[in-house]
């Protein structure tokens, strides 16, 4: 089954998700897009602002210099030396398995949707993709697109669910890999995997044991839809919740639950 991923560009967790996933299956991947870190509508730099709004000076600047050393690592190591032993972003880890590189591109144009087809694409993982999968997309990709998406749906649809789950004092989070359909998170699931939730538990925590589950329901998933014969969950929208950026006064609710960002 030929295989394509869609991928967001954030330098923190998804290369070693990324890596995980390749590690089973470069050989049957075509390509590899790379995505914008810009939430929703927001462009990057409103993104930016957002978050800072949020998250305020401390942690924002921290997670900043965090980003920037990383893009420096990056550009240092994997592209300058050429070295892919540690990678410090999606694309290194792409070039250390040999898979093709796309970005900054609309995945839905029909020049994309040609590309997709010339490769013989059967299989579309996404993993927090920033871009919304339109019909004829969909159409064209005969075994489905998948999303993972790093809460229990049919709860936490939406924007930033690791945060919302803190917020709302919940005591379990897990991860959902669900066919994409027409609306945003509410496709049939296929794989759920669930992880405990601890008092003192960070922002930082949950994301990073979010995307070490993700790579492990993504691997199950892929294997499932390519044995040809699996069950999926409902995603029921009658009791979906949906959430998009929170706000300083729900940051105060996740600080009030004993909980905090790092």
């Amino acid at each position: 089954m030929k295989k394509y991923v869609f991928i967001q560009n954030e330098p923190f967790l998804l290369p070693k998700v990324l890596d995980k996933y390749l590690r089973e299956f470069a050989d049957s991947t075509a390509g590899i897009n790379i995505q914008s870190v810009a939430q929703g509508k927001r462009g990057l730099v409103g993104t930016a602002l957002d978050l800072f709004k949020l998250y305020g000076f401390g942690y924002f600047q921290w997670k900043l210099r965090k980003f920037l050393c990383r893009k420096i690592a990056g550009k240092v190591f994997n592209e300058w030396l050429g070295s892919t032993r540690t990678c410090y972003s999606v694309k290194a880890v792409a070039r250390k398995y040999g898979v093709p590189v796309t970005e900054a591109v609309n995945v839905n144009s029909d020049e994309f949707r040609e590309h997709l087809r010339e490769e013989g694409v059967e299989f579309i993982v996404s993993i927090s993709g920033t871009q919304f999968y339109g019909k004829k997309l969909r159409e064209q990709t005969p075994k489905g697109i998948v999303n993972c998406h790093g809460a229990l749906l049919p709860k936490y649809r939406g924007l930033m669910p690791s945060f919302w789950t803190l917020a709302n004092g919940e005591q379990e989070g897990g991860v959902s890999v669900h066919l994409v359909n027409e609306k945003l998170d509410d496709g049939p699931i296929i794989v759920q995997r669930r992880y405990r939730i601890w008092p003192r538990d960070t922002v930082e925590d949950i994301m990073t044991r979010s995307k070490d589950l993700a790579a492990e329901a993504i691997i199950e998933c892929i294997r499932l839809v390519e044995a040809g014969d699996y069950d999926t969950m409902p995603n029921d929208e009658s009791e979906a919740t949906d959430y998009t950026m929170p706000t300083r006064e729900d940051l105060k609710r996740l600080k009030a639950s004993g909980h905090r960002l790092r």
